[in-house]
């Protein structure tokens, strides 16, 4: 049975007041009587300490009365939904924040609010139009379309800046105002910010007298409309690393970032990857593009190589096809056994057998072309100048070579085999 008690609006919650609150105390009072079709129950509580998605921030997660999974918080309207898999009774609850991913999204969001403060400043001028929070990494989007994107010298210069404020531990402050709709107008009682109106920013489903506008000011520096969860001064991002710019929608400039705990789980990353590398090339990590390179080159020498060989091979092939065609009025084969060919070998066996016209439109012949270990099977091709033909050999093939598969038509049929053991056998057998 649903409480008589109300919810506290999403802009005034426990959570946007409290960033750093891991456990809180509150009452159910509804829950779904039923899960939708996702499996999902919609819990209703006076009050939280897990975010509602919004603002560009990822919802919270963590768990209702210890077991309880919260796997999604969504605002609607001035409500906060919480969805379980498991129903919650009304009345006396506790939450339990995942802690972890909160001060990520912390430390991502606050900090996107100081590079985006540095970016708009002079000597760079640059404004952010949007934002993205990833899993691993995040990016501003800059309004570059009529003016040049921000040079490496600037980038460098702009995480100095950053870096320098995180060291200074600039308090980060929380100014709220609240909202007044009576005249449905979205006048504003103003009572600590100086804002006199409504925020761009403000989703438009957010409207209600008991809404709050957040106000989100690091100190000296910014003051930006925002609901989501912050720190409480600059030294929590702990550092940043400017990643990469891409262009983007014509002009806009996607520059990538890390704050905080990411960018230590890049180095270690980047590190241990850098230690395999140094392994696996036998150089030291300043000397990993020549290496590869050289490889690179290598690769591009040895292919030219094979490419020739098998080039050769085929004409030998081909050679041997007219020989077999010559005494055998019905059916020849080229078998690669080694398998190294593969596919492109095959392909460029039926280029010279077209070429070579070696069917000559004779309704009575067939070839087949296979690569593959005789035991572990490999990739194959039958040819022939009818497709009637062609499908009687195909049975053939398919009956001789247990679980051998393909299709086609016009004259090609392409498949696989899971074992060539006996394909020598078509060779002597009758189509009929």
């Amino acid at each position: 049975m649903p409480s008589t008690h109300t919810q506290v609006p999403v802009g005034d919650l426990h959570c946007q007041h409290d960033t750093y609150c891991k456990e809180y105390s509150t009452q159910c009072i509804s829950c779904s009587e039923k899960p939708d079709k996702k499996g999902f129950y919609q819990v209703k509580l006076i009050d939280t300490i897990l975010f509602p998605e919004g603002g560009g921030q990822p919802a919270d997660t963590g768990y209702i009365n210890d077991t309880i999974k919260v796997y999604n918080v969504q605002r609607q309207k001035l409500e906060h939904i919480h969805y379980t898999k498991e129903p919650v009774d009304v009345g006396q609850v506790k939450l339990t924040l995942d802690w972890d991913r909160r001060f990520d999204h912390v430390q991502q969001h606050s900090g996107q609010h100081l590079l985006s403060a540095i970016l708009e400043q002079a000597p760079y001028f640059l404004e952010t139009v949007g934002w993205s929070m990833k899993e691993k990494t995040s990016y501003v989007e800059l309004g570059t379309i009529n003016k040049a994107p921000p040079t490496q010298a600037q980038l460098d210069e702009v995480e100095q800046k950053i870096n320098d404020a995180i060291l200074k531990a600039v308090p980060v402050i929380c100014h709220t105002t609240s909202m007044n709709n009576n005249n449905n107008n979205n006048n504003i009682t103003d009572d600590q910010d100086d804002s006199a109106s409504r925020p761009d920013s403000l989703p438009a489903d957010y409207v209600g007298a008991e809404g709050v506008i957040r106000t989100i000011e690091i100190e000296g520096l910014d003051k930006n409309p925002c609901c989501g969860t912050h720190i409480s001064h600059l030294g929590h991002l702990q550092s940043v690393k400017l990643l990469h710019t891409e262009t983007i929608r014509g002009g806009n400039t996607r520059l990538y970032f890390v704050f905080g705990q990411r960018v230590l789980t890049n180095l270690g990353e980047l590190y241990d990857l850098s230690r395999q590398l140094t392994k696996s090339l036998s150089v030291a990590p300043h000397d990993f593009i020549d290496s590869v390179q050289r490889l690179q080159l290598q690769l591009r020498t040895q292919t030219k190589m094979v490419k020739k060989w098998q080039t050769q091979m085929a004409a030998y092939a081909v050679k041997d096809l007219q020989a077999q065609l010559a005494h055998n009025a019905f059916l020849a084969l080229v078998y690669d056994e080694e398998g190294e060919g593969g596919m492109a070998y095959l392909n460029l066996l039926c280029g010279l057998i077209k070429e070579k016209d070696l069917l000559a439109n004779d309704v009575n012949k067939a070839i087949i072309l296979a690569s593959g270990d005789r035991q572990q099977g490999g990739v194959m091709m039958v040819l022939a100048a009818d497709d009637a033909y062609l499908k009687k050999v195909v049975a053939k093939v398919t009956s001789t070579l247990e679980g051998a598969k393909g299709g086609g038509a016009r004259g090609r049929w392409s498949g696989k085999s899971p074992s060539f053991v006996g394909i020598e056998k078509l060779t002597t057998m009758t189509i009929e």
